[in-house]
């Protein structure tokens, strides 16, 4: 998806990339089966089932964005003029997609900061699956619409050369790709150093409550 690609490595590239996509979708959707396999097993409360609500969003996101990469590399071809129309349908649905993955992870990443620090929180199911499909679904909606909205009328939504994907020369809509998804990996980040800070904590008190009982327990003996 670089926009940065030398011409001698672009065959290689693409067959490296058909077998990479390839090997995704049967993984993406041997993971669904085993999902559907164990559901009933895995989800027995609130918070397990929303993680694994997470997972096959996460899977159905990637699974259906790279069909889509797959349809619109059939579209685009090198040695003819690019249709307008069924680009424009592939790269708005592609760039769906991926940022749905993202905000997907965006929630994994909420729900595990809200089950580690948020312990004595209470949200219902229902509440937490509101948000959660808003969130995942409906904001890479907004973004994704936007950008078409934004770039489509100065012709520059998608790159006309080789490729139904966000343009970078002339509009930048690609940064409507690139921003929010480092942003969900900075935020992502930050909630597993947050995590990790109260695990360690967590570890730390524990020790320091068995010290404390073994004292005790010795001077009462001591005292006997």
């Amino acid at each position: 998806m670089s926009p940065f690609i030398p011409e001698a490595f672009r065959i290689i590239l693409d067959f490296i990339t058909y077998i990479g996509v390839g090997i995704s979708l049967g993984s993406l959707v041997l993971c669904l089966i085993i999902e559907a396999i164990v559901w009933t097993v895995v989800t027995r409360n609130n918070i397990s089932y929303m993680r694994h609500v997470t997972i096959v969003n996460i899977a159905v996101s990637l699974l259906i964005a790279n069909i889509w990469f797959i349809i619109g590399a059939a579209i685009s071809d090198i040695d003819q003029e690019t249709p307008v129309g069924p680009c424009s349908a592939a790269t708005f649905f592609i760039h769906f997609f991926y940022l749905a993955l993202f905000f997907w992870m965006l929630i994994s990443g909420l729900l595990l900061f809200y089950h580690m620090v948020m312990v004595f929180s209470a949200m219902s199911k229902r509440k937490m699956m509101a948000i959660a499909f808003t969130v995942g679904y409906g904001a890479p909606l907004i973004i994704a619409a936007i950008t078409v909205a934004v770039t489509a009328p100065q012709d520059g939504y998608f790159r006309r050369d080789d490729a139904c994907w966000l343009n970078w020369f002339e509009t930048k809509a690609l940064l409507a790709f690139v921003i929010p998804a480092l942003a969900i990996v900075f935020i992502n980040f930050i909630i597993l150093i947050v995590v990790l800070y109260k695990l360690l904590r967590r570890e730390v008190g524990e020790n320091q409550a068995d010290d404390r009982n073994t004292l005790v327990v010795m001077a009462r003996y001591e005292q006997h």
